[in-house]
C-alpha cells in the first residue's frame, strides 16, 4: 500500500490560514468545533439515558476524527504540529470536555425546564 504524499505546494485555501493561525492551533480549534458540532447533534436527537452513552461514544469519535481535517484536507505536515502522537493528543482533552459541558448544560435547560413546567 502506498503511503499518500503531501502536496508540494500549499493548497488554495491554506493562505487564508497559513498567516493567521499556527498548525497546532488550528489543530486545537478544528478539535473544538467539533466538540460543538457532536453536542449539537446528541442535543437534536435527545440523546440521554443508554442513548446519551451513544451520544457520548459519538462526540468522542468526532474529536478523534478532527485530527485528520487539519492533516489531510488542510494539508498540514504533522511535522509542523510536533509529530501524529503530539497531534493526535493536542486539543483532545479540550474536544471531549467543550463536548461534556455543552451537552450536559443545554440539555438541562432545554429538556429539564420542559419538564418542569
Amino acid at each position: 500500500m502506498s503511503k499518500k504524499s503531501m502536496p508540494e505546494e500549499p493548497l488554495p485555501w491554506n493562505h487564508f490560514w497559513r498567516n493567521r493561525i499556527t498548525p497546532e492551533d488550528l489543530v486545537y480549534y478544528t478539535r473544538l468545533i467539533f466538540g460543538l458540532i457532536g453536542a449539537a447533534i446528541a442535543l437534536a436527537f435527545n440523546l440521554s439515558g443508554l442513548l446519551g452513552l451513544v451520544g457520548f461514544i459519538i462526540g468522542i469519535v468526532l474529536v478523534v476524527v478532527s485530527y485528520l481535517i487539519p492533516i489531510y484536507i488542510l494539508g498540514i505536515d504533522p511535522q509542523e504540529i510536533g509529530g501524529h502522537a503530539k497531534g493526535l493528543m493536542k486539543g483532545l482533552g479540550t474536544g471531549i470536555l467543550m463536548f461534556l459541558v455543552l451537552w450536559i448544560l443545554v440539555y438541562n435547560f432545554v429538556y429539564y425546564t420542559a419538564l418542569a413546567l
